[in-house]
């Protein structure tokens, strides 16, 4: 390979040039009734397309690892956000709860008792739907990645199926 050679563009010549050399070898062995040089011929045009077919495989799971990776940073930066909007709110409702108190201070203890009450458990029911989303935002992250490693999964299948093509010309 020379030096600064794009390697996807090399191994793109290679399979040309297999794909060109399984032709000529069907084509001569059509030509002169020759079953095993046509039949080699077959399995190296094969070999070159199963090795697309894996390159092809391999980019699309690198991509799918991509917006997999993508999509969970930007599901983190809105759990972020969330939270922060979560503690800005929690932060509000606590001052108005503190100025409620302290200009309801006249009224009875009762009344001052259920406005507690009914902050804090708005609060906790904030919180309790914030930590739903960042549950689901973990779930979806992990189905994301289990879906980039199921598409590095068939990459390599394709990968090994196109080695096992090779050795089954070399043994020939």
């Amino acid at each position: 390979m020379t030096e600064g050679a794009d390697p996807s563009e090399t191994g793109k010549a290679a399979r040309v040039g297999q794909r060109v050399a399984g032709a000529v070898k069907q084509a001569a062995g059509a030509v002169a009734g020759n079953e095993h040089l046509r039949a080699e011929g077959e399995l190296q045009t094969e070999q070159a397309d199963v090795a697309k077919e894996a390159e092809r495989a391999e980019q699309h799971a690198e991509q799918k690892r991509r917006e997999a990776e993508a999509q969970a940073r930007s599901e983190e930066l809105e759990v972020e956000r969330e939270r922060l909007a979560a503690q800005d709110a929690r932060e509000q409702r606590e001052e108005r709860a503190e100025a409620d108190r302290r200009a309801e201070q006249q009224k009875a203890a009762q009344d001052t008792a259920r406005r507690e009450q009914a902050v804090s458990q708005a609060a906790r029911a904030q919180e309790q739907q914030t930590h739903r989303d960042e549950a689901e935002a973990v779930r979806e992250r992990a189905a994301a990645e289990e879906r980039a490693r199921d598409e590095e999964r068939r990459a390599e299948q394709a990968r090994s199926a196109a080695r096992t093509l090779e050795n089954v010309e070399e043994d020939r």
